[in-house]
């Protein structure tokens, strides 16, 4: 009898971190509800939501909507590669789409993780919540595609005639009737040798 074994972890790979999403959704409300409440940067039609968080290389990634800001997070995933550095030092990371810098930040109520801002404040751009989880999730996407990927039947742009052709055939044909010598062709004249 055949029997079907789940496969076993790797006992090299190191165990990771809980998905951060839902601590990361409460930290933000907490904050939108006490260090955040009455300012006038708030969008009155969004509110605080955790979107698309997943694994990538060892760290989680994803984005954290609130009614002040959109930020690319990255969170602890598994701890023996994260870099705990000091608050407000950038580090880059490397995504399909290009580098990227990202701010460490370490808050009482958040705890340690790191930043991209996307877009702060949101009300400029973004009409109510659900456009706003929209944004967040095409952003995830673009970051994941290679830089210069082209669009799928992008139109190829006309060439336009940067010289009259009659222009550069006079050119030519007056370069061919000036006699040149194999030594004046090699050795580039000085600008007083040509105006004597």
């Amino acid at each position: 009898m055949n029997e079907t074994k789940t496969p076993a972890t790797p006992q090299n790979e190191e165990p990771w971190e809980p998905n951060p999403a839902l601590r990361l959704e409460r930290g933000f409300e907490r904050i939108w509800k006490t260090r955040m409440m009455g300012l006038p940067m708030l969008h009155p039609r969004v509110r605080v939501q955790a979107v698309g968080f997943r694994r990538w290389k060892y760290f989680w990634l994803g984005v954290i909507v609130t009614p002040w800001c959109m930020n690319l997070i990255l969170s602890k995933g598994q701890p023996s590669k994260w870099k705990s550095v000091a608050e407000g030092r950038r580090l880059n990371y490397p995504f399909p789409a290009g580098l990227y810098d990202f701010i460490c930040v370490r808050d009482r109520i958040l705890g340690e993780y790191q930043m991209c801002s996307l877009m702060s404040p949101l009300d400029e751009v973004v009409a109510d919540h659900e456009m706003a989880v929209e944004i967040a999730k095409y952003s995830l996407d673009e970051l994941m595609k290679p830089a210069g990927e082209p669009e799928l039947g992008t139109p190829i742009p006309a060439f336009e005639k940067e010289t009259d052709p009659e222009a550069i055939e006079k050119a030519v044909s007056a370069a061919i009737e000036r006699p040149i010598s194999r030594r004046a062709f090699l050795r580039p004249r000085k600008k007083e040798e040509e105006e004597s």
